[in-house]
């Protein structure tokens, strides 16, 4: 594989345009959101289960991967709660860390 440059604008992947491939190892947003799934599933299958992501909640068991349900509360809440997954069954912690980000504007006078 080449070395990237800022000048590479598809995707190693999918062929998509996308400016800024260069930036995620050549791959656009969606296939480098997949790549890491894949890497995540990798981590499971060789027994050292490495399931961060701010895409996903990831069962560390089979490495099912589900979009968090927004609709309940606790998980605006930092700390560990318990989920099933949906694919195998198996229960497991997850650990959410929040994080709020603030921008204020200038009213006018």
């Amino acid at each position: 594989m080449m070395a990237l440059s800022y000048e590479d604008t598809h995707c190693e992947r999918c062929g998509k345009e996308y400016s800024l491939a260069w930036m995620n190892g050549g791959l656009c947003e969606e296939c480098f959101k997949k790549k890491k799934l894949e890497d995540v599933r990798q981590s499971i299958k060789e027994g050292e289960p490495d399931t961060f992501s701010s895409d996903y909640i990831i069962c560390p068991y089979c490495g099912f991967a589900f979009e968090p349900d927004f609709e309940d509360d606790y998980l605006f809440e930092d700390g560990d709660h318990t989920y099933e997954c949906e694919e195998c069954g198996k229960e497991f912690t997850v650990t959410t860390m929040v994080s709020y980000s603030w921008e204020t504007e200038r009213m006018e006078d």
